[in-house]
């Protein structure tokens, strides 16, 4: 080439070849696994702004595949810019995202401005100050498995602690001496996850057999004398404790105690204002389940096999 009549010249040669590397082993399983669920979070400085951010990514969500549900989580996140009005969803495909999303649009479009959803999946509010993070630990009736799930796939700690718990694979995942190690163990595996993350709470509370999980956060209980103690305390109850059932009721507790008068049935818990929780034999139960249908309120029979805090 030549360039205001200087010849330069330009030689070009094949560079080497470089060779691929393949992806490392964590990268592949986290490339191939599925993510349980995402959470999509917006907040606005009105609700009437919040309503129709949340009715836009509703309209949004319904044309992107599951996989692109997760760049829109991320895509979300960023875009939080610390306003008072505050909206979130847990979700498991965008179809599940846009009943949500659309229900708490109805929710603000009808004047609603605080809400959380029976399941913890939905979420409205309004920031009035500097929030505190709190960490609530679940009782029996949580969970389903002891695989680990996602939090297995994606976090080395995860699967150290499920491999040390030993977890049976298959078998009754409700009985009483598998839930409560299955469960402990979700529950340090989780904490795991949320100190990796430098999540941080003020204060830690449980239901029941997760009080030992809340005294395992403060210190109290080490990791492997939680699993010890609920793998303990599951064993002592499979073998004292008769079996009977609960029952969640969408009612007060003096409504709760109409609804179980006459019965074999006391109320075990006081989980919310207008949530109480019931125990007994099998067969009263059902029989308290028939009469919330009649009386129409919600009754939701918990996945346990015992009528725990209960005489049984």
């Amino acid at each position: 080439m030549g360039f205001g009549g200087i010849n330069t010249h330009v030689v070009l040669d094949e560079p080497a070849s470089r060779r691929r590397t393949a992806p490392g082993r964590r990268s592949a399983t986290l490339a191939h696994s599925l993510q349980d669920a995402e959470l999509l979070v917006v907040d606005a400085d009105s609700p009437k702004a919040l309503r129709t951010r949340l009715a836009e990514i509703a309209a949004f969500v319904a044309t992107v595949s599951y996989g692109q549900v997760a760049d829109l989580a991320a895509t979300l996140q960023r875009e939080l810019r610390g306003l008072p009005h505050r909206a979130a969803v847990v979700v498991t495909s965008p179809e599940d995202a846009e009943r949500r999303l659309t229900h708490l649009a109805d929710l603000l479009e009808a004047g609603e401005n605080a809400y959380t959803a029976a399941d913890g999946r939905s979420f409205l509010g309004r920031a009035t100050g500097r929030a505190r993070v709190g960490f609530l630990f679940p009782g029996q009736g949580s969970g389903q498995g002891t695989g680990g799930g996602a939090l297995r796939r994606r976090f080395p700690e995860v699967a150290e602690v499920f491999d040390r718990a030993a977890l049976p694979a298959t078998g009754d995942m409700v009985a009483t001496d598998v839930a409560q190690p299955r469960i402990a163990t979700g529950s340090a595996a989780g904490l795991r996850v949320l100190d990796s993350l430098r999540l941080e709470a003020s204060v830690a509370v449980g239901h029941s057999l997760g009080e030992l999980s809340a005294l395992h956060w403060a210190g109290a209980l080490d990791e492997e004398t939680l699993l010890q103690a609920a793998r303990v305390r599951g064993r002592a109850m499979a073998e004292h404790s008769a079996s009977g059932t609960m029952a969640s009721l969408g009612a007060k507790p003096e409504r709760a105690e109409e609804l179980i008068t006459g019965l074999d049935v006391v109320i075990a818990g006081y989980n919310g204002p207008e949530q109480t929780v019931v125990a007994g034999p099998v067969g009263d139960i059902e029989e308290v389940q028939r009469r919330a249908e009649r009386s129409e309120i919600a009754c939701t029979r918990l996945n346990v096999s015992h009528a725990f805090h209960s005489p049984l």
